[in-house]
């Protein structure tokens, strides 16, 4: 009984290793197919014109967080500002009225507060905008990369597209060359 089942078992093995080399030579006569119809030019230009839009995003994307960080600028020195007032309301009026003084005080504590909430926001955009930047500048010179590939290819096929045609005149011109003394040799 243990007999028979290694004997199946390796028969389950053969017919998978079977099935294994059938898939990859499969797959690989499918690359090749791809390979011979894919049209590489359309492909990467494609794929530029996907890049030019990610960074036209990107650019759209900073400009966003560039007014947020204004915006918060702009809100962290008026805050600044009105804790100032608070304070010269409050040292004005601790000498007419205690309670009124208490209460400049703890306005100035609230506007501090939040002036310190929008640093942090603010730190955070700054973070943002600095990762965002380099992102883009990264992607720009990934982007001139291609490009220029994309052009030394060009020219490459380009010189085997008339190495070709040279190559295939020449052989034209010596089979009408040969034709044409074979048939004087005849006369």
């Amino acid at each position: 009984m243990a007999n028979t089942f290694s004997v199946t078992h390796n028969q389950g093995e053969s017919v998978m290793s079977i099935f294994k080399r059938l898939s990859t030579t499969l797959v690989s006569r499918i690359d090749q197919v791809v390979g011979e119809i894919e049209n590489h030019d359309a492909v990467v230009q494609a794929t530029l014109d996907d890049m030019r839009k990610k960074v036209a995003e990107a650019r759209v994307r900073l400009g966003q967080v560039h007014r947020e960080e204004t915006r918060l600028r702009e809100q962290i020195r008026e805050q600044q500002e009105n804790a100032e007032r608070w304070r010269k309301r409050a040292v004005e009026s601790v000498k007419e009225d205690e309670a009124r003084a208490l209460e400049c005080v703890s306005r100035r504590r609230h506007c501090q507060t939040q002036a310190e909430k929008l640093q942090q926001s603010l730190n955070q955009y700054q973070q943002t905008s600095e990762k965002l930047s380099a992102d883009i500048a990264s992607t720009e010179q990934r982007l001139a990369e291609v490009k220029q590939k994309l052009t030394l290819m060009r020219a490459r096929q380009s010189t085997s597209s008339a190495m070709k045609a040279s190559v295939e005149a020449q052989s034209d011109a010596s089979q009408l060359l040969e034709d044409t003394f074979d048939r004087w040799e005849i006369n």
